[in-house]
C-alpha cells in the first residue's frame, strides 16, 4: 500500500500539469506546449516526474530517491525542454517564411 501511495502522490500534480499543458482551456497562452515556455514544462514535468518516482520503484528502500528529480532531472529537463523549444520555434518561423 505504501508504494502505490508513494507512487500515486507525485503522479496526480504532474498529470494534472501535462493535462493543462496539452488541453487547457484558454488556447491562447503563454505555457502553451506550441510555445517555448510551455514546451519546456511539459519536457520539465515528464523528466522530473521519471526522476521522483522512478527511485522510489528500483530502491524503494533509499530515502534520499526523490532528490534526484528535485535537484537534477526537473532542472535539467526544464533547460533542456527550452532550448528544445526554442529551436522548435525558430524552426517554425523559418518554416512558415
Amino acid at each position: 500500500m505504501g508504494l502505490l501511495l508513494n507512487l500515486i502522490f507525485p503522479l496526480v500534480p504532474a498529470v494534472v500539469i501535462v493535462v493543462i499543458v496539452l488541453y487547457g482551456p484558454i488556447r491562447n497562452r503563454w505555457w502553451r506546449r506550441e510555445t517555448p515556455i510551455g514546451f519546456a514544462l511539459f519536457i520539465g514535468t515528464i523528466s522530473f516526474m521519471i526522476g521522483f518516482a522512478g527511485p522510489m520503484v528500483v530502491a524503494p528502500g533509499a530515502n534520499q530517491g526523490p532528490l534526484l528529480g528535485v535537484f537534477y532531472t526537473g532542472p535539467i529537463g526544464l533547460v533542456v525542454g527550452l532550448v528544445w523549444g526554442i529551436v522548435r520555434a525558430v524552426g517554425r518561423k523559418n518554416r512558415d517564411k
